[in-house]
């Protein structure tokens, strides 16, 4: 589980962290009539305009360009110190992870056959951990089309979101 997450309760200490490295920050604020506007945060230093969605954003953009260090406001300066051969590192995270959750749904699926019991208290840990099914596979660690898979187990068909409450 992460220590530290994408959440707006970080979004204070992003702020105040930009400031601190001598940031000027902005809001922009959606128009009154947008229904589906959302506000736009900005950090400014040294010439260098940086837009976001949020201040977590703003904070990686800005982590960019000090690992950068542009002299100039160029296209693509960002990029400059990003290598281009081979497979790039995004393919390289998203083939672990399938290879990953492949090796954990079977290592699942070999528990539910040696110890059914441990299987099932795993599962069941997990919904009482994590409260609700897209968490629960979240916290196994396995694609949530496999834990529905797993909660067709009539063992488990009181964990099911579908299942109605008997009257």
């Amino acid at each position: 589980m992460a220590s530290l997450g994408s959440h707006a309760n970080v979004w204070e200490t992003c702020l105040q962290l930009l400031g601190r490295r001598g940031y000027r920050l902005t809001v922009e604020l959606p128009d009154a009539e947008d229904e589906e506007g959302q506000e736009a945060w900005l950090a400014e230093k040294d010439g260098f305009t940086f837009w976001a969605d949020n201040p977590i954003e703003l904070l990686g953009l800005t982590a960019v360009y000090e690992d950068v260090r542009p002299e100039a406001d160029r296209p693509y300066w960002w990029s400059e110190k990003t290598v281009r051969e081979g497979q790039g590192l995004r393919e390289r995270l998203f083939d672990e992870t399938l290879a990953a959750q492949e090796t954990r749904v079977a290592e699942l699926a070999a528990q539910h056959d040696e110890d059914p019991g441990a299987w099932e208290e795993r599962i069941r840990a997990a919904f009482c951990w994590a409260g609700d099914e897209a968490h629960a596979a979240g916290h196994l660690r396995i694609p949530r089309a496999e834990l529905r898979r797993i909660l067709t187990d009539p063992r488990l068909a009181d964990l099911r979101e579908d299942t109605e409450p008997d009257d």
